[in-house]
C-alpha cells in the first residue's frame, strides 16, 4: 500500500503554493515585506512613543496595527456587511495576533539565516509554475495552461521579464524553506490515512452500558460548608484578580429622530417629484439610493414574486400598474420610490420588474448634536452638584458597571464597545466625571464610583462554582463505584443486558450499529471510545472507558470487512487531505510554542 510520489504530485504542489500565499499573507499583515528593517527596529522592551506593544524587545507600532485593523474590519465587512462590536473586537484581535505571529516568524527567518538562491528560485519556477502565471495570456494556449510555451519562456529568457518574479520569490522562499522545515514531520503515514478512512467506513455492531455522572442526584450530595472553605484555600490562586473600576454611567441611544424621519420623507417625496417630472430612475437611484445591492445597478430588482419582498413594499408594488411610480413606502429598512416597469404571470403567479431608490432612516449630524449638547449639559450639571442629583434633574436612569479590568473594553447593552469609559475609569478618581463618550449605538456621560484593589475574589462570589465542581467530583466518584461493581458482576458471569436492567439509570443499547466513529446515543462522538472499539476482539468486552460526562462499558458483537476497492480509489486524495490538514496543524503548534516563549507585551489599552 505504499504511497506513489508520482500521484501525489499534483496535490502536494497546491498545497505548497497555498502555504507560500499563507506566509507572505502573514508577512504583509505584520509590515514585513517591503517595509522596516526588523534589525534597526530593536530598541528594548520601553513602550514609549507609539508602540501598541512589543514582541521580543521588538516593537509593534501603533500605525502598523492600525493598518493591519483597517485590513481586517474591511475584510469582515466584506464577508458579514454592518459589524457589531464582537466583530470589530475580534478583528482588531486578529489583526493583532498577525502581527506577533508575524514578528515570530520573521525573526526565526533572521536567525536560521535562511535566504532563497538563484538555483532554488529557479527549482521552484521549474516544479512548480505558479498560478498566477499559469493565468498568464502568453502561457495559454486555446484556454489552457501551455507547459510548453511556459518552460520555453523559462529557459531562454529575453531580458530581465522573470525579475519581478524572482524578487517575489527571493522574499516568499525564506517563508516557505521554514514552513518546510517545521512540517517535515508532519506527513501523514500509509498506516494513518488507512485508519482515518476505516473510522469511517468500518461498521460494527455493539452492546454498551453507559452510566452518567448525573445518575446521582447532585442535589443529594452533601457538600458542607468546611468542604468549600477547604478547597477555596487550596485553589485561592485561581481567585487572583487584578485591580478593577466600577463606573457608573447614563446615556442617549443613537437612533433616528422624528425630525430625522421627516426629513428623509421630504427627500423621498422629492425624488418621486423629480421621477415623475421626467428625470431618469436609474441615474437618481445610483446617485441617492442606500440599496447596495440595487442601487449600483439603477436601483433594478429585476423580476420578483409576491411574497419576494416585504409586505408594505410588495403590496405597493403589486398594486401598481406597468409604467407607474409609487411611494414613499414605508418598511423596515426606511422609505421606498418604486418603478414599476412590467408585469406578467409566469407558472400561475404574478410577477412585477421594478426598481427603486432606498432612503434608510438615520441620524442625521444635526440630530446627534442635539444629543452631543444634552450630554454636555449633564455633564457639567453633575460636575456642578452630583451625578445623582443630574441624573433626576434630566430625568435620566443611572446604570452600574461590573467591575472592569484595564484591558476590557465593553459595557453591557446597548452601549457595547467603548474602551474610553475604561480608559477613563483608570484614569480618573473617585467620583470624577467624564467628558462625553460615544460608541457606535450611545453616547455616555460616566462617574467613576469605586476602585477595587488588587486582590482575590471574596468566597461569597465564587461559593456556587466550587459547590458545584465538588459535587461533579463527588458524582464522578460515585459512577466509579457503580463500574466497578458492574465489571465484578461481569466477572461473575453476569451479561450487560442483566445487569442494566438492574440499574434503571443507566443507559444501554443492545445491538447497536454504527460505524467505528460515529456518534453513539447518549455519548455522542468519543475519541476514546474509537480508539477502545478499534483494539477489542470480536466477543471482547471492555474494561470502563471515561467519558466527558459518564462511562461506558462495551462489547463487540461484530465488525463488517470495509470494501477495499473504495479504499484504493480515494486512497491518494486522503493522503494530500490528511497531510494538508497536518501541515496546517504543525504550523499553528510551531507557532503557538513560539508564542508561549515569546515576551509579547500588549499595550493597545493605551491607544484604543
Amino acid at each position: 500500500m505504499a504511497l506513489s510520489l508520482m500521484n501525489i504530485r499534483g496535490g502536494m504542489k497546491v498545497i505548497i503554493w497555498g502555504f507560500l500565499g499563507v506566509f507572505l499573507l502573514s508577512m504583509a499583515i505584520g509590515g514585513l515585506v517591503g517595509g522596516a528593517n526588523l534589525i534597526d527596529e530593536i530598541f528594548g522592551s520601553n513602550l514609549s512613543g507609539n508602540a501598541a506593544g512589543a514582541v521580543n524587545s521588538e516593537r509593534i507600532t501603533i500605525e502598523e496595527l492600525s493598518q493591519a485593523i483597517a485590513r481586517q474590519t474591511e475584510a469582515a465587512r466584506e464577508q458579514f456587511g454592518e459589524l457589531s462590536d464582537r466583530l470589530l473586537d475580534q478583528a482588531e484581535n486578529r489583526a493583532w495576533e498577525n502581527l506577533v505571529s508575524a514578528r515570530l516568524v520573521a525573526a526565526q527567518i533572521v536567525s536560521r539565516e535562511m535566504g532563497a538562491s538563484d538555483e532554488e528560485i529557479y527549482h521552484v519556477l521549474e516544479t512548480y509554475p505558479p498560478g498566477v502565471l499559469q493565468q498568464e495570456e502568453a502561457f495559454m494556449k486555446d484556454g489552457l495552461f501551455d507547459p510548453q510555451a511556459y518552460y520555453a519562456a523559462l529557459r531562454n529568457p529575453q531580458g530581465n521579464e522573470w525579475a519581478p518574479v524572482e524578487d517575489y520569490l527571493r522574499q516568499l522562499l525564506p517563508g516557505e524553506k521554514l514552513t518546510q522545515r517545521v512540517m517535515a514531520a508532519s506527513f501523514a503515514t500509509a498506516e494513518e490515512v488507512k485508519q482515518g478512512w476505516l473510522n469511517e467506513n468500518l461498521h460494527i455492531t455493539v452492546d454498551y452500558l453507559y452510566v452518567s455522572n448525573s445518575i446521582v442526584g447532585r442535589t443529594e450530595l452533601a457538600i458542607t460548608d468546611r468542604d468549600i472553605n477547604r478547597r477555596y484555600r487550596k485553589d485561592r490562586d485561581q481567585y487572583k484578580v487584578p485591580e478593577r473600576r466600577i463606573i457608573e454611567y447614563v446615556f442617549w441611544p443613537r437612533v433616528a429622530t422624528a425630525e430625522d424621519s421627516a426629513y428623509v420623507l421630504a427627500t423621498a417625496e422629492d425624488l418621486l417629484s423629480r421621477a415623475r417630472g421626467g428625470e431618469d430612475f436609474a441615474e437618481l437611484a445610483q446617485e441617492y439610493s442606500a440599496d447596495p445591492g440595487s442601487g449600483t445597478n439603477g436601483g433594478d430588482l429585476g423580476w420578483f414574486g409576491r411574497r419576494q419582498m416585504v409586505t408594505p413594499f410588495s403590496e405597493a408594488a403589486f398594486n401598481a400598474e406597468k409604467g407607474d411610480l409609487v411611494g414613499p413606502v414605508l418598511s423596515q429598512f426606511g422609505y421606498h420610490i418604486i418603478q414599476v416597469r412590467d408585469r406578467r404571470t409566469q407558472n400561475d403567479k404574478e410577477e412585477v420588474l421594478a426598481s427603486h431608490i432606498l432612503l434608510d432612516i438615520k441620524l442625521r449630524p444635526q440630530s446627534i448634536n442635539t444629543i452631543r449638547n444634552r450630554a454636555n449639559i449633564f455633564s457639567f450639571d453633575a460636575i456642578d452638584s452630583s451625578f445623582a442629583r443630574a441624573a433626576v434633574m434630566h430625568n435620566m436612569v443611572v446604570h452600574s458597571s461590573s467591575p472592569l479590568t484595564i484591558e476590557e473594553k465593553f459595557l453591557p447593552p446597548p452601549v457595547g464597545l467603548l474602551r474610553r469609559a475604561v480608559h477613563f475609569g483608570f484614569d480618573a478618581e473617585v467620583g470624577d466625571i467624564s467628558a462625553v463618550l460615544q460608541s457606535e449605538a450611545t453616547i455616555v456621560v460616566a462617574r467613576l464610583a469605586q476602585v477595587q484593589k488588587q486582590g482575590y475574589r471574596p468566597l461569597d462570589e465564587v461559593r456556587d462554582g466550587i459547590s458545584r465542581a465538588l459535587k461533579q467530583e463527588a458524582a464522578k466518584g460515585q459512577t466509579d463505584l457503580i463500574m466497578a461493581n458492574i465489571v465484578e458482576q461481569l466477572k461473575m458471569g453476569a451479561t450487560l443486558q442483566a445487569i442494566a436492567d438492574s440499574i434503571p439509570e443507566a443507559d444501554t443499547r443492545m445491538g447497536f450499529n454504527s460505524i467505528i466513529s460515529g456518534s453513539f446515543p447518549f455519548i455522542g462522538r468519543s475519541n476514546s471510545l474509537t480508539g477502545v472499539l478499534r483494539a477489542l476482539e470480536l466477543g471482547e468486552t471492555s474494561a470502563p472507558i471515561q467519558l466527558e460526562r459518564g462511562q461506558v462499558i462495551v462489547h463487540l458483537i461484530r465488525r463488517d470487512e470495509p470494501d477495499w476497492v473504495k479504499f484504493e480509489s480515494v486512497r491518494v486524495s486522503n493522503y494530500v487531505t490528511l497531510s494538508a490538514r497536518r501541515m496546517t496543524e504543525a504550523w499553528g503548534v510551531w507557532v503557538a510554542d513560539l508564542r508561549r516563549q515569546a515576551e509579547v507585551i500588549d499595550n493597545r489599552h493605551a491607544f484604543f
